[in-house]
């Protein structure tokens, strides 16, 4: 670091070299014609910055001094007058938690023991882990302190989008007594090609967590651990088709292959919105952890997806990183 700041008072005394004004040939020429003028009236600067001098003295001699005692280090935010309104590693001078910002990553469910192993009659919940994404964009962030800057307590509201895409050609059916799901085959009984078959769930967020960082005073350099729960208001569903064959018959069959119903469709996008026996509020155990910029989070729904007895018991969760924070 002390070396880091030595290189750092050299660079800045350089720049002062080319960047305070100096004399054109013109300006030399009237310099010369008029040299027995009082020496005063010579441009003089001065430029003083963590213990480095920098003087201008006379038409071409610039004098730099550079006090170590009073050299203040890299770190001391104080030295940095536009680090102090910098929202990301600024002095900030009071609790600040890491709710706000733009957060992005993966979700699932998993079952009541905790694995994605679904029974037979279930088997419409397999998913494509690798495209099922979500982003939560947290706009408003409140903050208590509770202790020394140090431990708070954090709450706000937030909006959450969940991507759920289906291994397979199935479609929900949410408008019965409990949510089904059936094959969608073409005239010849072979699945039908599906670009996107995904569910889609939004929610309102409203935060209620207690966070630890070990540096307030400096967000840049600081670790942080956040744990609590995460409320949610489901907002919009549907669940989103893009078919790779379309202007055809298309037949609905159970597990036993029987038809339960015919459609036919003119484009390659179906988009049906609904309910499907979804609950609409939700509560998620949080943890976000983090050191400077970095900022990953986890959740798990202590609520299940689905409203009791009206669809899988079936538990959602997610995993990511924070790309933007404020």
């Amino acid at each position: 670091m002390k070396r880091f700041n030595l290189i750092l008072t050299f660079a800045i005394a350089a720049a002062m070299i080319f960047i305070l004004p100096g004399k054109s040939k013109g300006q030399d020429e009237d310099h010369n014609t008029n040299k027995n003028k009082d020496k005063h009236n010579r441009e003089h600067y001065d430029f003083n910055f963590s213990g480095v001098n920098v003087k201008n003295i006379g038409d071409d001699t610039i004098v730099i001094y550079i006090n170590k005692r009073d050299h203040k280090s890299y770190s001391d935010v104080s030295a940095w007058s536009n680090w102090s309104t910098c929202p990301f590693g600024g002095k900030i001078g009071k609790f600040n938690g890491h709710w706000a910002g733009i957060d992005f990553g993966w979700n699932g469910y998993v079952t009541k023991n905790f694995d994605m192993d679904f029974p037979p009659n279930e088997q419409y919940l397999n998913l494509k882990s690798a495209r099922s994404m979500m982003v939560n964009i947290n706009p408003i962030e409140l903050n208590v302190n509770i202790a020394r800057n140090k431990f708070g307590f954090m709450s706000g509201l937030g909006f959450s989008m969940h991507n759920y895409y289906f291994n397979n050609s199935y479609t929900l059916i949410g408008d019965s007594a409990a949510l089904v799901a059936f094959k969608t085959v073409n005239d010849k009984g072979t699945n039908v090609g599906m670009k996107v078959n995904k569910l889609f769930v939004s929610y309102m967020t409203l935060p209620l967590l207690f966070e630890f960082q070990t540096n307030p005073g400096h967000r840049i350099s600081s670790f942080h651990v956040t744990v609590g729960v995460i409320g949610g208001l489901r907002l919009q569903t549907f669940q989103k088709q893009r078919l790779y064959q379309y202007k055809e018959n298309f037949f609905l069959v159970d597990d036993n292959g029987n038809k339960v119903a015919t459609f036919y469709t003119d484009k390659a996008l179906i988009r049906n919105p609904g309910q499907y026996h979804l609950n609409p509020f939700k509560l998620d155990a949080s943890l976000r952890i983090g050191w400077s910029f970095l900022n990953l989070f986890a959740t798990y729904s202590v609520t299940p997806m689905f409203q009791k007895n009206q669809g899988p018991a079936v538990y959602p969760w997610s995993v990511g990183i924070t790309l933007l924070g404020w």
